[in-house]
C-alpha cells in the first residue's frame, strides 16, 4: 500500500474535478457499473450533470445537493468521495469511488474513507455517517466494517438517482465520542 503521507484529500475545486467523476461513470464498462448498482440508462447525459453539478457547487453547504472530495494520490486525482442527503448537524450519506482499477484492493480506499469521513464529520457537524453500498459489491462493505461502520440491516431499495432497485446493507458511523463539538 502507498504511504498515507502521499494520500491527500479536498474538495472538488474546479469544472475538470467534476469532469472526472462524471467521465467514471460515464466511461465505466456495463459490467462495472452493475457492480455498484449503477443503471447507465439512468446517467444524466454529460452536458446537462455537469451543468447541475457546478450549479450546485455554488451554493452554500446548508443549501448543496451533494458535496464532494476529490481523493488524489502521489499528486494524482484517483478517486472521490461525496456525500448527499446532507442534514447538517445530523447525518448524511457517503459515497465511495477509487477511479483507477489497478488501485484497488491494497487498503487506499478504505485510508481515504477514513480521511473523507473525518472530514465531513468536522465540515458539516455530523453526528451520523450513513452508506448504503450494494449488498453484492464486497469491496465498499469490507471497506466499511473495517472502519467501524456498523451493519444495520440489508433491504431492498433505489439507494441514488443513478442505481437500479437492489438489496443494499445499511452501515452507519457514528462521530468519535474524541472530537464532539461544541
Amino acid at each position: 500500500m502507498q504511504q498515507v503521507e502521499e494520500m491527500q484529500i479536498r474538495p472538488f475545486s474546479s469544472p475538470e474535478d467534476y469532469e472526472l467523476m462524471v467521465d467514471y461513470f460515464h466511461k465505466g464498462d456495463d459490467l462495472f457499473l452493475r457492480g455498484m448498482g449503477v443503471d447507465r440508462a439512468k446517467l444524466p447525459e454529460r452536458a446537462a450533470w455537469l451543468d447541475a453539478l457546478l450549479i450546485d457547487y455554488e451554493q452554500p453547504d446548508n443549501a448543496r445537493d451533494r458535496f464532494y472530495l476529490l481523493w488524489i494520490l502521489c499528486g494524482c486525482r484517483v478517486g472521490h468521495s461525496s456525500i448527499n442527503k446532507i442534514v447538517p448537524g445530523t447525518e448524511a450519506f457517503i459515497h465511495l469511488h477509487l477511479w483507477n482499477p489497478q488501485l484497488r484492493r491494497g487498503g487506499l480506499g478504505t485510508e481515504f474513507v477514513r480521511k473523507s469521513a473525518t472530514f465531513y464529520f468536522e465540515r458539516f457537524d455530523l453526528k451520523k455517517i450513513v452508506c448504503e453500498p450494494s449488498a453484492a459489491n464486497p469491496a465498499p462493505n469490507r471497506v466499511l466494517e473495517k472502519l467501524g461502520f456498523e451493519f444495520v440491516r440489508r433491504y431492498k431499495t433505489i439507494p441514488t438517482e443513478i442505481a437500479y432497485e437492489q438489496e443494499v446493507n445499511r452501515y452507519e458511523l457514528k462521530r468519535p465520542e474524541s472530537n464532539p463539538r461544541g
